[in-house]
């Protein structure tokens, strides 16, 4: 016996509103209101009492929130634009763990969910991402930063954050391996393998540093490679240091939420809007991410892809000089206890040797100094004919598109309350005024 088809409703929403008003504000009889707005009556006496939401759809209940859908739509449209598209199989795990994170388990996303996402969202669509030629991009390299300048003069300006030291924040990772490479030793002449004990084999930890073109940085993260993290790892830590842990000592998106939350939003000052510039590495942003700055107001602002090596200030002024502190601190450590190694529990108090001796506020403002940033010089960064060119895709060439740094142009600048940061967190307090000092305007 052949099934019954199930049959959903024809009438149009604003027919149901205007059934509804009917009845509760012109008196109307449900029978009469269904009859003349064309809507059954069983179906029109569940709204009015509640049984059934206004606006519900007949089916099972969505994943996602008509808002959600919204905010994740504009995130891979932002995504592509700034040349970090998504594909369906990383959509699908980021819903599935938006899914997750309400308490749902056990819940299969299929490509037929994305077919029919995408049919409630026409300004998405599938696409083949397609390679730029080596000679291309470093035909287009000095186009990307020049375009890549003109979004970020605008979004200082606009911001009130032109040349504001105390208002513009870097963040970035590096790995800290406990088996540095060795620096050149005193050897018998002829002599060849000369050995020397360090660290535990390939093992590193990463180091997430955040730095304001003041000069101040904020405490770092520490991320161990370790399921389970053990207190003893802190001994000789730097105050205020925020710690994580995963397999392979690696960031993860759910880390770096973790930081933005636990430790850059209790460590900025309080004035807005903020300014934080980072790289577009898939697990530094989400879209629970864009949210909790949009509420902060804190401007996320994504670098050109490809270009960090160029326009990223903690590559230009503070990780070099990290990573050869750390190789001196390393190696000053072996030599004075024979036999000892790095590890995992002497890593902090090593590690805090080597922050000082690197983080200062000369090689902070350094860094933003050269890459044009604070005080503002889009003529800073050196392309074309220089040694070191920029590969990138200019998506803004082939699209005609504008590069969006992932912040959002509509944050109300509403607070302005002390700008003091927060002296818990670092070695001294400094008010705006103080830190506006540390670096001389051009």
């Amino acid at each position: 016996m052949a099934t019954r088809p199930c049959t959903y409703s024809t009438w149009p929403e604003i027919s149901m509103t205007n059934a509804i008003k009917a009845v509760e504000e012109e008196g109307l009889t449900v029978r009469l209101a269904a009859e003349l707005y064309g809507i059954p009556k069983s179906t029109l006496y569940d709204r009015i009492r509640g049984n059934v939401q206004h606006g519900t759809k007949p089916g099972p209940v969505p994943y996602l929130t008509k808002e959600e859908e919204v905010i994740l739509a504009k995130f891979l449209i932002k995504c592509s634009q700034i040349g970090f598209p998504r594909t369906v199989s990383e959509v699908l795990a980021l819903v599935r763990q938006t899914i997750q994170s309400k308490g749902l388990s056990d819940i299969s996303i299929s490509y037929g969910w994305w077919q029919k996402f995408c049919s409630r969202h026409s300004e998405l669509s599938l696409r083949t991402a397609v390679p730029l030629s080596l000679s291309r991009a470093m035909a287009t390299d000095n186009s990307v930063i020049q375009k890549y300048f003109d979004i970020l003069e605008d979004t200082l300006k606009e911001n009130s954050l032109f040349n504001n030291p105390t208002r513009i924040f870097n963040c970035d990772e590096t790995g800290l391996p406990l088996n540095p490479k060795s620096l050149k030793v005193v050897s018998g002449r002829g002599a060849k393998n000369v050995s020397q004990i360090t660290g535990e084999g390939k093992s590193q930890i990463t180091v997430l540093a955040c730095t304001c073109a003041a000069g101040v940085p904020l405490p770092p993260f520490v991320i161990f490679d370790c399921k389970t993290f053990n207190d003893q790892l802190m001994v000789g830590e730097i105050p205020g240091t925020l710690y994580g842990s995963s397999p392979n000592g690696w960031i993860s998106r759910e880390l770096f939420l973790y930081w933005f939350r636990k430790l850059f939003l209790t460590s900025v000052p309080s004035v807005r809007p903020l300014l934080l510039l980072m790289d577009g590495h898939s697990t530094h942003y989400g879209p629970d991410l864009i949210k909790i700055a949009a509420e902060e107001q804190i401007l996320i602002f994504v670098l050109p892809p490809n270009t960090t090596h160029l326009t990223q200030p903690l590559d230009k002024g503070c990780f070099g000089p990290l990573k050869t502190a750390w190789k001196a601190v390393c190696h000053e450590f072996c030599t004075k206890n024979p036999g000892c190694v790095v590890t995992r529990y002497n890593f902090s108090v090593l590690f805090a040797d080597a922050w000082r001796r690197s983080m200062t506020q000369r090689n902070i403002a350094s860094g933003f100094e050269v890459t044009g940033i604070c005080p503002f010089n889009r003529n800073a960064i050196k392309t074309g004919n220089d040694k070191q060119e920029t590969i990138s895709r200019s998506l803004l060439d082939q699209t005609g598109l504008a590069y969006i740094p992932l912040y959002s142009p509509d944050i109300k600048r509403t607070r302005d309350h002390d700008s003091s940061f927060n002296s818990s967190l670092l070695e001294r307090s400094l008010s705006e005024n103080d830190l506006s000092q540390a670096v001389t305007p051009m």
